[in-house]
């Protein structure tokens, strides 16, 4: 499955330099900075990326739910069975979607992305470090 990080500015294009510092040069993942290059609209750079994939499934990974390039990946997979759209990208979600291998039905796919998005959302937390040492010894 390719994979497609899209998001204001260039936050796609930095988060694909992260997860390619971490796991190495990956060829399924590309990112599409929205409102970088004047006069190029979100809709022309997914129609120039995405039509080189022919029928592979692709997954887009925007930045924020309900923000204009969220709107945009979602105008234009409406309709279209091997597409499909999470929000909220961060670098755990993305180096995981890496590593995972997707199956081939839409259903199976859907029910992968959740247990994914779920399980990435869990390393997100309040980290008190002035607590940390009582956090420490109530462990051992």
């Amino acid at each position: 499955m390719e994979i497609v990080l899209a998001s204001h500015s260039n936050l796609s294009i930095g988060m694909k330099d992260t997860a390619e510092f971490i796991m190495g040069t990956q060829n399924k993942l590309h990112a599409i900075a929205a409102y970088v290059e004047e006069g190029k609209s979100v809709y022309d750079q997914l129609e120039e990326l995405v039509s080189s994939f022919g029928t592979k499934k692709v997954l887009f990974l925007t930045d924020l739910k309900g923000g204009s390039v969220n709107s945009a990946v979602s105008e234009y997979i409406v309709g279209k069975e091997n597409y499909f759209l999470v929000s909220g990208m961060n670098l755990a979600l993305v180096l995981e979607l890496l590593a995972v291998s997707f199956k081939e039905k839409r259903e199976e796919v859907i029910k992968q992305l959740e247990g994914i998005v779920v399980n990435s959302a869990s390393g997100t937390e309040v980290i008190d470090v002035n607590d940390l040492g009582n956090q420490i010894d109530e462990d051992f």
